[in-house]
């Protein structure tokens, strides 16, 4: 098989990735290891220049790790919230909750432990 076909049969697969539960006030939140692509998006989101905005770096991470199975980008639910995009739902659903905006950031941590850009890289090129 040659690199082309290699890659080619790779370009349709579903590659299994790492996920944990975390239960915030009786609610299951499953939260998924987060792929290369995703990582960069986060990173480009808070990049501001001279500095990086880690509180929009970490929502982001959160939308990203659980938007497959919870709608953040539900119109209604942004309308509700009075949020302009789905990164700002983090802060107002947790505002009153802080301990489980800790709880999913720190599966988001966990989820992705270990895992640098080189290590995600790899792990993609398997």
């Amino acid at each position: 098989m040659s690199k082309l076909q290699k890659y080619l049969a790779k370009a349709n697969e579903q590659a299994p990735r790492k996920e944990v539960v975390v239960v915030i006030d009786g609610d299951e939140w499953k939260v998924r290891q987060l792929n290369l692509s995703e990582l960069r998006e986060c990173e480009r989101m808070a990049d501001k220049g001279e500095k990086t905005d880690w509180f929009l770096y970490n929502d982001a991470r959160i939308v990203k790790a659980t938007e497959h199975e919870f709608p953040w980008n539900q119109e209604e639910l942004k309308k509700a919230y009075k949020a302009g995009t789905k990164y700002e739902l983090v802060e107002k659903i947790f505002r009153d909750n802080p301990e489980g905006y800790s709880k999913l950031l720190q599966a988001v941590r966990d989820v992705n432990a270990g895992q640098s850009e080189e290590e995600a890289i790899e792990e993609a090129k398997n």
